[in-house]
């Protein structure tokens, strides 16, 4: 009975590790693409799934956090249903997001006659 205790708990050890090493892995490659932009990146590994979390400025930065993350050995899969972005789309509008992203502010409100 002990020597398998002993092996499960060796084997979650031994997860563990391989966790935080794949977590420090998908930190410094976040840091090597864009230092500024990792520090608002959190990350976490369980079982080899990283789960990130935060917040990056467009969908194209999301897109190559995803990309650099996978491309981490040890990574076997990736949730990022916690990273958003700061760009925003007014609820009562469901257009796809442009690719090229501006920081302009567009009122989702009509123009008023006294604006024109």
């Amino acid at each position: 009975m002990k020597n398998h205790s002993l092996q499960h708990y060796s084997h979650d050890l031994g997860m563990a590790v391989h966790d935080t090493w794949t977590t420090t892995r998908v930190k410094s490659a976040l840091a090597r693409a864009d230092s500024a932009q990792s520090l608002h990146i959190h990350v976490k590994t369980h079982a080899g799934t990283v789960a990130l979390s935060g917040r990056v400025l467009t969908y194209r930065q999301y897109d190559q956090v995803l990309e650099r993350v996978r491309a981490v050995p040890g990574v076997l899969d990736v949730d990022a249903r916690e990273l958003r972005t700061h760009v925003s789309v007014p609820t009562g509008s469901m257009q796809a997001p442009n690719a090229e992203e501006t920081n302009e502010y567009r009122s989702p409100l009509p123009p008023r006659e006294d604006d024109q």
